[in-house]
């Protein structure tokens, strides 16, 4: 390991905003955003571009990304207190061990910004919109919770729809990373840079699974 990254993992053990799935605080969730504050949640947020995004746009909610790789949330944690962003949180972890880290019934809305497509057949079980996922949202999703996806992979697209609608959801067109009430910046994260610099379709979709 580089000595930056060495440098990056000691500070996130003094960030007051980043939480370690690792070392396990049963009741952080609530010490971080309150028993009745709106909340919601970006997984793999990477750099975290879309969670400092939803913090900026919705002060009055709380805003979790989430991720294992502590060297990229690294930069998101940094960047909100350099902003004084007190309502976005950071949470290392992999999102398979979510719900032993946020509580079932609080989450508003659930972004997923360019998720691995994972296009292997055989990895069909791991993608982010599966259907043990699927019910793994359903559990964390307030009544009337959403779930955002969006990607330039056609083939994930049509599975995510298929499996919301096999749970019983529904799908809504082109709602996306703007949010149920439209109130979210348009923000580019890397990839999607990278993926319209090369003329790629970007496909944006939100799921109602409750």
């Amino acid at each position: 390991m580089g000595r930056k990254k060495r440098v990056r993992f000691a500070e996130l053990d003094k960030m007051d905003n980043v939480v370690d799935g690792r070392r396990y605080s049963p009741d952080w969730f609530e010490r971080a955003f309150g028993h009745d504050t709106e909340v919601v949640l970006e997984l793999g947020c990477g750099r975290g571009e879309y969670t400092l995004a939803l913090a900026r746009s919705r002060p009055s909610s709380g805003v979790l990304g989430v991720d294992r790789n502590g060297a990229r949330l690294w930069k998101g944690a940094e960047k909100a207190l350099e902003e004084g962003l007190t309502n976005a949180f950071f949470l290392r972890s992999l999102i398979e061990h979510l719900e032993e880290h946020v509580p079932p019934g609080r989450i508003a809305e659930i972004y997923l910004p360019f998720p691995d497509p994972l296009p292997k057949n055989r990895q069909a079980p791991h993608r982010l919109l599966s259907p043990l996922f699927v019910e793994r949202y359903r559990r964390l999703l307030t009544p009337g919770g959403a779930v955002n996806l969006k990607t330039d992979d056609t083939d994930l697209m049509t599975f995510a729809e298929q499996t919301v609608l096999a749970a019983g959801g529904h799908v809504v067109d082109g709602s996306g990373l703007a949010g149920a009430g439209g109130d979210v910046p348009v923000v580019q994260t890397t990839y999607e840079k990278r993926y319209r610099a090369e003329g790629r379709p970007i496909y944006d979709r939100q799921f109602r699974l409750n």
